[in-house]
C-alpha cells in the first residue's frame, strides 16, 4: 500500500544525461518514424548525421529509473500504467547535449479502493553547458493496484476535470499512425524497460492478451505527427501538449488521430482500428520554439 508521507517526502538525486545522434535515431525508429525510408521528412529524424530530435523525445530523457520500485512507496510497480502526460518546450533540442533532469512530486490522489491512485511527478531538463531550461514534461502514472490508502483522509486533491468535449462537427485532419507488432521492443531501448510492454507472462497477470505499447510512444508518434502537421503547412511547430492515455495499444495496429483546428492550438483524440479511444482530452498549442 502507498505509504503517503515518504512518497511525498521522496527526494530525487539529480539526472545527468548525455544523448547522441543515435538515441535521436533510435527514438525516431521506436516511433514508426522512418517506416518510408524515401521520405525525407522522417530521415531527418532517423538517419541524418546531425538529427532533428521528434519534438516529443525530452519524455524520454532524464527518466530517474524504477524508482517506484522502491518497497519503501508502496507500490505495486507490475501494475502502473501511464495516465496522463503534459509536454511543454522552451527550446528545441540540440542533435547531441547533456542534460541535467530534476524531478518532483506534485501530487499522490486516492480514487478509491479498488479504483487505483494517480502519483505525478514533474520533470524538468536543462542544457549543463548553457544553464538553459529546455522542457518541462509532467507525467501521471496510474497505479492501478494501489486505491484505498488514504484511511486517514491524507492524499492531494486530483486537478478539477478537463472541460473538453468532442467537437460536434467532424475533424478537420484525420491521420492514420501504423504501429510495428516489434515496435514495444524497439521502443522499450529508449529507456523504459517495463516488463509489461516486452514479456507475454507479465502482460497476462496485468490483465492483457499480450504486452502492450509504451503508452509514450503512442504520445510520442501523435505529438510527431501534430508537429510535422504544422510545420507541413508552414506553421511554427508544437510547443506544448496535454493528453490523457485512456486504453491500451497493441503493437501492430493502426491507429487514427482526428485534429480540431483552433487559432494556435487544436483539440485532438486517437482511436485504435475499432473505433476504441486510445488517447483523449488532447489539447496543443503551436509557435515558434528556439
Amino acid at each position: 500500500m502507498i505509504a503517503y508521507d515518504k512518497l511525498k517526502a521522496h527526494r530525487f538525486e539529480p539526472v545527468v544525461q548525455s544523448y547522441t545522434a543515435r538515441d535521436c535515431w533510435l527514438y525516431a525508429l521506436g516511433l514508426n518514424i522512418g517506416a518510408d525510408p524515401m521520405d525525407p521528412a522522417a530521415l531527418r529524424h532517423a538517419a541524418s548525421d546531425s538529427p532533428e530530435p521528434v519534438v516529443t523525445m525530452p519524455m524520454m530523457l532524464g527518466r530517474p529509473g524504477p524508482w517506484m520500485q522502491d518497497p519503501e512507496v508502496g507500490i505495486d510497480y507490475r501494475r502502473i500504467v501511464v495516465g496522463e502526460v503534459g509536454l511543454r518546450l522552451h527550446a528545441r533540442l540540440p542533435p547531441a547535449a547533456t542534460l541535467r533532469a530534476d524531478h518532483s512530486i506534485l501530487r499522490i490522489t486516492d480514487k478509491g479502493a479498488g479504483r487505483g491512485a494517480l502519483v505525478t511527478l514533474l520533470r524538468r531538463l536543462t542544457d549543463t553547458g548553457s544553464g538553459r531550461l529546455l522542457a518541462e514534461y509532467e507525467q501521471v502514472t496510474f497505479c492501478r493496484g494501489d486505491g484505498g490508502f488514504a484511511v486517514d483522509g491524507r492524499h492531494d486533491p486530483a486537478p478539477p476535470p478537463s472541460s473538453w468535449t468532442v467537437p460536434d462537427c467532424p475533424a478537420d485532419t484525420v491521420l492514420d499512425l501504423a504501429t510495428l507488432p516489434q515496435q514495444a521492443l524497439i521502443f522499450r531501448l529508449s529507456g523504459d524497460y517495463n516488463p509489461l510492454h516486452s514479456e507475454p507472462e507479465v502482460a497476462r497477470k496485468a490483465g492483457f492478451e499480450r504486452p502492450i505499447l509504451h503508452g509514450l510512444a503512442t504520445m510520442g508518434m501523435v505529438g510527431h505527427a501534430l508537429d510535422r502537421l504544422s510545420r507541413d503547412s508552414g506553421g511554427p511547430g508544437l510547443a506544448s501538449l496535454r493528453a490523457r492515455l485512456t486504453g491500451p495499444v497493441i503493437p501492430g495496429e493502426v491507429l487514427r488521430l482526428a485534429v480540431w483546428h483552433e487559432p494556435g492550438s487544436a483539440r485532438f483524440r486517437t482511436v485504435d482500428g475499432s473505433g476504441r479511444e486510445v488517447v483523449g482530452l488532447g489539447q496543443a498549442e503551436f509557435q515558434n520554439v528556439d
